[in-house]
């Protein structure tokens, strides 16, 4: 059973009280509202565990929320060697005994969740946080990411004929959405070529996996005079990439004109590509897993998400 699933059962009761019982209810309800912080094009949430105040990278590319060890020994969480958990993410890969916690507190409400994971996280520059907000949590509400208005709005589920977000500001319907274990999957053209990405807002930047480079063309021999940069993220290591200008990448509404994307020479569950938060570029987004729908506002702010 997969973590999402497993959330979706614990949180049962508090969806049908939301909903006020099992009949369809296309009602937008809000569960909960989170302030947003951006720092280095990256999001990052309050959560409480145990009276005491952590920052979550807000993360839909991870399958799990998880917590630094750093942060686990600070707040002094118990393990639980019946249930250990292997990471693997860009850094490698990782196996540790979960973190047993009396539940998650995100904007006043508390969810009933018992454990999360425990990770290696080598975070870059700029960036404070000291786990994963992720997408076992995240993905079993409707999400709005509201970006320009520092706001993060978890949503009770819905699987609705009207599906729009509840917005008056213009927006555009990404098309082709799908879903693969835990996350969302968004289409994307690259100089021609036709995939599918992870939505992953722990992403700074659009990733290309090695199974859509092959399909462009792009052998070792033609990314070798590239720049090679590092990837840090879950994981003890770190993974190089090479960094290779495209022609044009198209996401939805969003088109980007001689963009330079690191491309990697290794799958590390990436798969086609990771669809980063260059994607969201500071706009207000919709996400429902339920409902496999992806909204992006069309209008981009005045300034960027990044202070």
């Amino acid at each position: 059973m997969t973590a999402f699933r497993r959330l979706a059962g614990l949180l049962a009761v508090l969806w049908l009280a939301a909903c006020g019982g099992p009949e369809l209810n296309c009602d937008f309800v809000v569960v909960t509202k989170m302030p947003l912080d951006v720092q280095n094009k990256l999001l990052v949430v309050p959560v409480g565990i145990g009276g005491k105040w952590v920052k979550l990278l807000v993360d839909t590319g991870a399958e799990r929320t998880a917590l630094s060890e750093e942060a686990v020994n600070r707040l002094g969480l118990a393990r639980d060697p019946k249930n250990v958990t292997r990471s693997t993410g860009l850094g490698g890969s990782f196996t540790a005994a979960d973190a047993t916690v009396p539940g998650l507190v995100l904007g006043g409400v508390r969810f009933p969740v018992e454990r999360v994971s425990v990770a290696q996280l080598r975070f870059g520059p700029g960036l404070d946080a000291d786990g994963l907000l992720g997408s076992d949590i995240l993905l079993a509400f409707d999400l709005d990411l509201d970006v320009p208005n520092r706001m993060l709005t978890l949503y009770r589920a819905r699987q609705c004929p009207e599906v729009n977000p509840p917005w008056r500001e213009p927006y555009e319907r990404v098309a082709g959405v799908r879903a693969l274990r835990d996350r969302l999957l968004v289409p994307l053209e690259l100089d021609g070529v036709k995939g599918m990405g992870i939505l992953d807002t722990g992403a700074q930047a659009t990733t290309i996996g090695p199974r859509m480079a092959a399909r462009l063309g792009l052998t070792a021999q033609a990314l070798a005079g590239d720049q090679i940069v590092r990837h840090h993220g879950a994981g003890p290591g770190m993974q190089e990439a090479r960094l290779h200008r495209f022609g044009l990448l198209r996401i939805g509404p969003a088109v980007a004109t001689g963009p330079m994307l690191s491309v990697l020479p290794v799958d590390a569950g990436v798969g086609d590509a990771l669809v980063g938060e260059d994607f969201i570029d500071g706009r207000r987004i919709w996400m429902s897993f339920n409902s496999r729908e992806v909204f992006i506002a069309t209008a981009k702010p005045a300034t960027g998400a990044e202070r």
